[in-house]
Order: structure tokens, then sequence, then C-alpha cells
């Protein structure tokens, strides 16, 4: 069987405007990249740099378009700071983007896919390759080295996308260049809500890739994006361990809220 089959039943009329919709939006998008260049990239625009700003305004435009509104609880602390947020969706990537233009460690197999590699790339993505000990350190080292610089890094520490409803177990490998760096870590939960949880409907389910799974997105009624922010953790001697493990019971926490 087909992705599109699989997905052919849950297609619907949302589908027939909010495509071609999508498809104008991207239009947009040679436009806002011209914020990235050199000269004009850190021009200053509401206490941030111009490709900041514009990167931000181009990821809520992109969130609305999708059908999807975002309801942030909380405000990030100024950078440099590492947020730590679950992972339930692909489309938790532009949720964090919209919050902020922040620098996300993603799977190296992203920086190989058609258009999205180098968009990623673009936007500040660090690359790590999975079940590599030296790429988790050579990544942890340059983290540790944008965190510095005054940047806003965020990762996903539960290593993957889970089927299963709840926040899995934190994993605390990348945890350290926060300490190495000595900025807090803050603690971020994501969740999809429309009339209770919406868990089955944005995760992957297996049998589908990128587009069939965003095609299902769009054919959706809209729903809310609830970004909850935590404390900013910033007791960081308590060592990467006990701080993976406080991150996880606020996540939760404000998951199950």
């Amino acid at each position: 069987m087909t992705e599109l089959q699989l997905i052919a039943p849950m297609l619907g009329w949302r589908l027939l405007w909010r495509l071609p919709l999508l498809l104008a939006y991207l239009l947009l998008l040679p436009i806002g990249l011209l914020s990235f260049l050199p000269v004009i990239r850190n021009l200053p625009v509401a206490n941030m740099k111009l490709h900041m700003w514009v990167h931000r305004l181009w990821m809520r435009g992109l969130v609305r378009v999708c059908g999807v509104r975002l309801n942030v609880r909380g405000s990030l602390p100024g950078p440099p700071c590492l947020v730590v947020a679950n992972h339930i969706s692909w489309f938790d990537i532009p949720v964090l983007h919209a919050l902020w233009p922040m620098g996300l460690v993603a799977k190296i197999e992203i920086r190989g896919w058609p258009l999205i590699g180098r968009l990623a790339e673009i936007a500040g993505s660090i690359f790590i390759q999975r079940g590599s000990q030296e790429s988790r350190q050579r990544v942890n080292r340059r983290m540790a080295a944008r965190l510095r610089r005054g940047e806003i890094i965020g990762v996903f520490p539960e290593g993957g996308i889970s089927p299963e409803r709840g926040v899995q177990r934190f994993h605390a490998r990348l945890f350290g260049s926060a300490i190495r760096a000595g900025v807090p870590i803050v603690p971020v939960a994501i969740r999809y809500w429309r009339d209770g949880d919406l868990h089955d409907v944005v995760v992957m389910s297996p049998g589908l890739n990128l587009f069939s799974s965003a095609l299902r997105l769009l054919s959706q009624p809209s729903m809310e994006a609830q970004v909850m922010i935590g404390p900013p953790l910033t007791e960081l001697a308590i060592g990467r361990d006990a701080l993976a493990r406080q991150s996880q019971e606020i996540v939760s926490a404000f998951y199950a809220s």
C-alpha cells in the first residue's frame, strides 16, 4: 500500500484551499532569504538582527497557513540559552522557529533532503550522526561555541519521535554544551490541541513520509500548537544527568496539565 493510499481517507476539502495557499506562501521565501545577505543580515530590527526577525516572521506565517495557531505560555530568557523540548512531529521545528529562530540540532540525513536540507543549513541547524560518539562530541563543542557567542540552541533530547503519547526519557548527552558554556537550560513542552490531545494526528505514523504527513496536517481542522516554557535551570553544577531529569519532569508536568 502506498503512502497516498494510507492517507487518502484522511484527506478532505480543507486541502483544496490550504495547499494552494501554502504553495503561494512558499513563493515569498526567496524574498525572505534576501535578509540573510551579509551586508544587511545583522541590521537591528525590534531588538533582533534583521535575518532573525524575518526568519521568525516567516515561520509564524507558515505555521498559520498550515492551519495551526501558536499559543505560547511563558517566555524565553534573553539569549544565550539551551532550549530542550519534547518531540512529537516534524512540525515541532517550524513551531520552535516561530518562537525564536534558534539553531536546532537535527539528524544528519536532513542535510541531504532537497531544498529543506539547504534551508536548514541557512537557518543554522547543527547536524548530528546518531549513534556516533565522535559526531556527538563534535556537536557538543560546536553547540558550546555558539552558546558562548550569544545564540539560542535547541535540542530534542528524547532522541527521536515516539509513536507513544507522553514525554519519553530525556537523554543527557547534549546537556553538556550548556554546562561548558555556562548558560541556562530552558525546558519547553510542545503539544497539539483540539478538544484533547492530537498526538495521533501529528505524529508521523509508520508508512508515512514527510510529504504525506504534511498533506494529512493540511487536511485537518484548525488546531493549536501549545508551547509551554518552563523556568530556566541555572544550577549547572548538579551535572548533565540531573539537569536532564529535571527538564524531563518539568516538560512532562506541562504536557499532562
